[in-house]
This record gives structure tokens, sequence and C-alpha cells, in this order.
């Protein structure tokens, strides 16, 4: 009896390790699928995903296209006409994994970017970066704000009264002379109101124990521009370095910046662009969206003007191939194309290029990738293919990209 209770036990054991390794299977395999693509019409898409699924393409009114396309052989489509068409997944032709969404679209053509411009932007309400524990005049060290604000919220009112700025929030707490303030922050798209009370510290000033902060800068690279004034730069977001998370901006501005030297990279930490932002200066452009694709903007009809961009063609990311491809960096005064080789893609996530930098012109340079370069693009075949986000930090001469298609998919959605 009792040996069959033990493979009871044994079985169930066997049988989650089984599921959950199903499961974390099956995940891995859905970040290997693009949720969106776009395939330009009357085109050839070629795609190499290498997953065991099969796919199913069905069109707007749910009619099928084409059926039990096997997604672990190189697969090509071939478009009609504009329009919406849906493929669904599914795993070992069994289990449904997955759907993309894809859309047949006209030519798109975006000039290309590589300069870099200074980055300002304002919270959407104050940020809070963390909690603090504070010594109060008497001894005790308590944290006022534990379980009541978290890092990641925004302040959004207090006492009722809108608050924009860290000053104000300051202003309010100094002058509760201890008394019960009511905090509003948003939480996750949710609003949440909160009850504390400040506490005097050591040097006899009211505090609730929170750092925070209403604004940030930097400086970034333009992936493209438009005739219209729009632009797009960065390829990723700018997110608070404690929690990770993109923030979320009222609204922003983009300045001239001038670099004034360049700190190459090694292993295990980051080169950087170091620069100057004037501020006193006029800004020539507005930014109106951070997001996790690039920072997104308008009014920058003088990028268009100043730095005379290439007119290319945006690529679908089903038109990049591993092997050569280019990075475009504006130094000293004018576009250089440093080559690259594109050693692996991806068409789920957002790290979908992979690569490694050949140039030894930029190796004598950077040494590879420093931190401001995001947002470069990458040119292949004569069309922007993508653009830089990240370096990896054990390797400054490899780096990721996002496929362009990816950031003009976040423009245009979150625009109309």
């Amino acid at each position: 009896m009792k040996n069959f209770k033990k493979g009871l036990i044994y079985a169930g054991v066997l049988a989650f390790c089984i599921g959950f390794g199903a499961y974390i299977y099956c995940n891995s395999i859905k970040k290997k699928i693009p949720d969106k693509l776009y395939i330009y019409k009357q085109d050839k898409a070629v795609f190499s995903m290498d997953i065991p699924v099969v796919g199913t393409v069905y069109d707007s009114s749910n009619n099928i296209c084409a059926d039990n396309i096997d997604f672990g052989k190189q697969v090509t489509i071939q478009s009609g006409n504009t329009g919406q068409y849906y493929v669904d997944y599914k795993l070992f032709g069994l289990l449904s994994v997955a759907r993309t969404h894809m859309e047949v679209v006209d030519e798109k053509y975006i000039y290309s970017g590589g300069f870099q411009v200074g980055i300002y932007l304002k919270c959407n309400g104050v940020y809070v970066v963390n909690t603090e524990t504070i010594c109060t005049y008497d001894g005790q060290n308590v944290v006022p704000a534990k379980g009541k604000i978290n890092k990641g919220d925004y302040i959004i009112k207090v006492n009722g009264s809108q608050t924009d700025t860290k000053e104000q929030l300051l202003q309010a707490v100094s002058e509760s002379a201890g008394n019960s303030m009511d905090i509003t922050v948003r939480r996750d798209g949710q609003e949440i109101e909160e009850q504390i009370i400040p506490v005097k510290n050591v040097a006899g000033e009211y505090k609730i124990g929170i750092w925070v902060k209403d604004d940030t800068q930097g400086v970034g690279t333009v992936t493209y521009v438009c005739e219209d004034g729009t632009f797009a730069a960065l390829g990723h977001g700018i997110s608070d370095n404690e929690t990770g998370k993109v923030l979320d901006i009222k609204d922003g501005m983009i300045y001239r910046t001038r670099i004034l030297s360049i700190v190459p990279g090694k292993n295990g930490e980051p080169g950087e662009l170091l620069g100057t932002i004037d501020y006193r200066e006029d800004n020539i452009g507005s930014i109106r969206r951070n997001t996790d694709k690039g920072i997104y903007g308008e009014n920058a009809y003088s990028l268009y003007k100043e730095y005379s961009p290439e007119l290319m063609k945006a690529a679908g990311s089903y038109e990049a191939s591993k092997g050569t491809a280019y990075i475009r960096f504006y130094n000293n005064g004018s576009f250089h194309d440093y080559e690259i080789d594109i050693t692996d893609l991806k068409y789920g996530d957002s790290k979908n290029i992979t690569f490694k930098v050949t140039s030894g012109e930029l190796l004598k340079l950077t040494n590879g990738i420093v931190q401001g370069m995001s947002g470069s693009p990458i040119i292949q075949n004569g069309k922007i293919i993508g653009a830089v986000t990240h370096v990896f930090v054990d390797d400054s001469t490899c780096g990721y990209g996002i496929f362009i298609d990816r950031m003009l998919d976040k423009d245009e959605k979150e625009t109309n």
C-alpha cells in the first residue's frame, strides 16, 4: 500500500512536470510568432520561423485562403490586394497556440534617420521611484507610504487638487502639519485613493517616505522622419531604471544636441555618447508618445530640412535576412553606414534582430554599440529593415534591433 501511494505521488509529480514543461514550451513557441505582420500588396513574403506549427490563413470573412502551412520549413506567402487576414497556428498541427493579424498594405517610404537629438519628457503625474524609511524626530524608523504607495505609481491628486509636479507634492506635504492627506495615484490604469499621515523627520520637516520625479532627459537617435514633421526614435521606450516600466508621459520635446565625445563600450560596461543639450534654444520637435517600440513625435520640420535624409523603403520583416547589413550613424557632420552581420532573426518579441558589428571603423570609434545609438536605422539591400535597440552587456560588439514595421505599426495604430 505504501509503495502504491509513493507511485501515485511520483506519477502526480511527473504529470505536473510534463504539464509545466509543455506550458513553458508553448510560451517559447508563442514568443516566436508575431502578433501582427505587414505584407506589401502583390509581393512574396518569405518566412523562416523554424517552429513546429501548422498554420491556416483566413480572410476578413473567415474564409480559408490557405491551409496546412508547415512553418517548420521556409514558407512563401504570395499576397494579393490590400486587405485584412489572419493566420492561426497549431503546435504539431494539434494545439492552437497563437494568431497573427496579417495586413496587406501599400509600400511605405520614410526618410532615414541616424542623427542624435536631446530628449526631454514630462511625466503624466508625479512618478514614484521608490519608498524610503524616515527617521522621526523622536528616533523611530517608519515608512508612512508603506503598503499604500508603490514604486511605479503616478501621484495625480493631493487632497483633491491636481498634482503635476514634484514641487507641488513637496509643498503639500510640507504644509500638512502632520495631518492626514488624501493622495490619489494611478496604478495600472486605475485611480486609487489612499490616506497617508506625514511624519516629522530629525530635521523637523514633514515627509511621507517616497522618492519621486516628474521628468527625464537624455540623448537618443532618430530612426526616421517624414516631410510632414513626424518622427520616431530609439526603437524602445524610455523606462524607469528602478522598475523597468515605460514611463507614462504627458508630453515632451526634442532639442539639438552636440556630441562631445564617445566612451567606447567594454565587456560588462556599455559605452555611451556624451553630449550637451541646449535647452536655451527653441525645441525642434514635440514628443506625443513614449511606447515600448520607441518615442513618436511631430513638428520636427527642421530635422528634414537640416539633415536632408534619404528617402527609403520601409521593409517588411519578411524582407530581412541573415548576413550583411548596415547601421546608419551620423558622425562628424555626415551620415556613415557601418557594416554588421545579422546572426539571428525572431518574429515575435522586440529583440527581432541579433547582430554583430563587423565594421573596423565603427569598432575603432565605439567598440560596437554604445548608449545613445538606440534608434539608429538598420539598412539591408537598400531598405530600412529595423533600428538598433540594445547592446549585449557582456559583448559591446553585439546588439539587438527591432523590425521597422513594428515601429511603424505602433506609430500608425496609436495615431488612428
